[in-house]
């Protein structure tokens, strides 16, 4: 049962991040991306993609790991060591 808990809120929160992030960052003005520059310009969302994503995370984290009882927190482990490959799976679907 605690797997499938963690499963819906691990999910619940990559989703959530995602599109919060995803809506906020990756949308620009047309005008802007014909002046040129983009690399730069795509290079500085991925880094505050990764630094917005890996706050989230840290702090979901502390939050949920102070919420569980401690026989528990090995699951809150799993989850975040999952959800660090899942960056690179985000950042492929964000910026492609």
């Amino acid at each position: 049962m605690a797997i499938f808990v963690g499963a819906v809120v691990f999910l619940a929160l990559e989703i959530a991040v995602y599109y919060g992030l995803v809506t906020w960052l990756i949308p620009t003005d047309p005008e802007v991306e014909e002046q040129g520059g983009s690399i730069v310009r795509n290079w500085n969302k991925v880094m505050y993609f990764i630094l917005i994503y890996m706050a989230v995370l840290v702090s979901a984290l502390l939050f949920a790991s102070s919420q569980v009882p401690r026989s528990y927190r090995r699951h809150v482990l799993f989850w975040f060591y999952l959800s660090l490959p899942t960056l690179l799976v985000l950042l492929v679907l964000a910026f492609s």
